[in-house]
């Protein structure tokens, strides 16, 4: 073993270990019996190692392919927009930001009506056809009265989310001066959060709002009812729920 030492060091030593750094691991090998015939066992047995290693590497990307190729199958199943419309109708809405309460429910009964005006004492609900969901952020009103009335607190604002004919309370009914200044420009105001957090319009539901008048003598003759909303919140939902991987994306 001494000789094997001084044989040693006159070896050019690559960059990566000393002499000194050599030196010392064949002498901890000579203070340990039988060390250096593990070692070469040890070291027989690496093309064996990197065999087995490299046959787990490759099943590994197999693996991963075959995982990309499942979600690349399912994220169209899994996405809320892409199971009800078309990509053609997600593309469609992806640079929109608005959208009109236009659409009036029918057949509600009393105390509802199924077209304008909409006398005192009476209710009017309005929806939107089915769409891609959306996240909204704030409501915008403008009423037209009979007889260039301009008394926006006789009316009553009540959001709803669910389906045309019934669906679930979304915070508090408005009174219709809350939307209107003094000097008769429109105020903007905040959609009602839930649970402190922005509320979600899947793409299964819908907005409506029923506007009661509880005036004692105009008809409401028309009403416009926009809601805007947050395009990247609802995309940015979607790939959560998917595990990141939607393909509506906005534009």
């Amino acid at each position: 073993m001494e000789g094997k030492l001084v044989k040693i060091e006159q070896l050019q030593v690559q960059d990566t270990y000393t002499q000194e750094q050599i030196m010392e691991v064949l002498r901890k090998l000579a203070a340990n019996p039988g060390g250096l015939e593990r070692l070469l066992r040890c070291a027989d047995r690496l093309p064996e190692v990197e065999r087995v290693v490299i046959g787990f590497e490759d099943r590994c990307r197999t693996t991963i392919s075959r995982c990309d190729a499942i979600e690349t199958l399912c994220r169209n199943y899994m996405c809320p927009g892409n199971v009800n419309f078309s990509q053609r109708t997600l593309d469609e809405y992806s640079g929109k930001s608005q959208i009109k309460l236009n659409v009036i429910v029918k057949d509600l009964g009393d105390p509802y009506v199924n077209n304008y005006p909409v006398p005192p004492g009476k209710k009017i609900r309005l929806t939107h056809e089915s769409r891609p969901g959306y996240s909204p952020t704030s409501i915008r009103v403008d009423l037209n009265i009979a007889n260039n009335g301009n008394n926006y607190s006789d009316f009553t604002f009540q959001f709803f989310l669910g389906s045309k004919q019934s669906g679930l309370l979304v915070g508090d009914a408005y009174d219709g001066n809350m939307f209107l200044n003094k000097d008769g420009s429109q105020i903007q105001v905040p959609f009602p959060e839930y649970r402190n957090v922005p509320l979600d319009v899947g793409s299964l539901e819908t907005l409506s709002v029923e506007i009661t008048n509880n005036g004692a003598a105009n008809n409401l003759t028309s009403a416009h009812v926009n809601v805007s909303y947050d395009n990247g919140r609802f995309y940015e939902l979607c790939k959560a729920r998917c595990g990141g991987s939607c393909s509506t994306a906005p534009m």
